[in-house]
């Protein structure tokens, strides 16, 4: 899932549309994304895509989970959109549907990737950022790119108090300012190496599922996918004693 911000969080939810942060939700475990669980092959067998299936969800749910909620319900206040490119699809309809008047009002922070599946006439209020952030003071991982952009912009560069033009160029300027990260060659591992490895370092991090990738992956230097890592964490943290919930 991830965020709309607008005059407070929302979330973009692909069982239950657009959410508030502090809105009580049942339990579901659906996703637009690849992997388990996943919208996807369900979606294909019926000829469908990821919007398809956000229009009947908003319809099942009304008005009040659509984006165009956030714009009305935040009168004239900036809009951030920080969304993979995978929820960027499932809302691509409502996005190309915005008036001229709710595009002035909306930033949005995705991967480059990202950027391409945007209809045409959000894609000026796109902000430049680029995989360069990964030698920011705000690293991260691929899934989780588009909130540390957004952060970046709030945080380091006021950019939400600025007019369109000066804050992209303001992206652009401290992009430039940034290098690429260098990628050190990493040893390939199976599962159960890579298991033994968290389970010799959980205290060292607490069993913090990103400190523990990142310590994979820049100290220890082995390769592993994320969504392969949170597989082989979570089976980790339900074998030892005192982490199953």
């Amino acid at each position: 899932m991830s965020n709309a911000l607008g005059a407070g969080l929302r979330i973009v939810s692909a069982g239950l549309g657009i959410v508030s942060a502090d809105e009580r939700i049942p339990n579901y475990d659906l996703t637009v994304a690849s992997g388990r669980n996943s919208l996807a092959p369900v979606l294909a067998s019926f000829d469908a895509n990821a919007s398809d299936w956000w229009s009947a969800l908003t319809l099942q749910f009304g008005p009040r989970r659509t984006l165009q909620s956030v714009f009305c319900d935040t009168d004239d206040c900036l809009v951030m959109l920080a969304l993979p490119g995978s929820y960027l699809n499932l809302i691509g309809k409502e996005l190309a549907a915005l008036t001229p008047q709710q595009i002035t009002r909306l930033r949005i922070f995705t991967s480059l990737h990202g950027r391409t599946i945007l209809p045409p006439a959000v894609q000026h209020v796109v902000m430049p950022y680029d995989e360069r952030l990964e030698t920011s003071r705000l690293p991260g991982t691929r899934t989780d790119f588009p909130q540390r952009a957004m952060r970046h912009f709030v945080e380091d560069l006021s950019g939400h108090e600025l007019d369109i033009g000066i804050a992209a160029e303001l992206v652009a300027q401290s992009m430039h300012r940034l290098s690429k990260r260098t990628v050190p060659p990493r040893t390939r591992m199976n599962d159960d190496e890579i298991a033994a490895l968290l389970r010799d370092n959980w205290g060292r991090f607490q069993g913090a599922s990103t400190q523990l990738l990142r310590y994979l992956r820049d100290e220890a230097l082995v390769a592993c996918e994320q969504r392969r890592f949170q597989g082989i964490w979570s089976q980790v943290k339900n074998d030892l004693p005192g982490e199953r919930q």
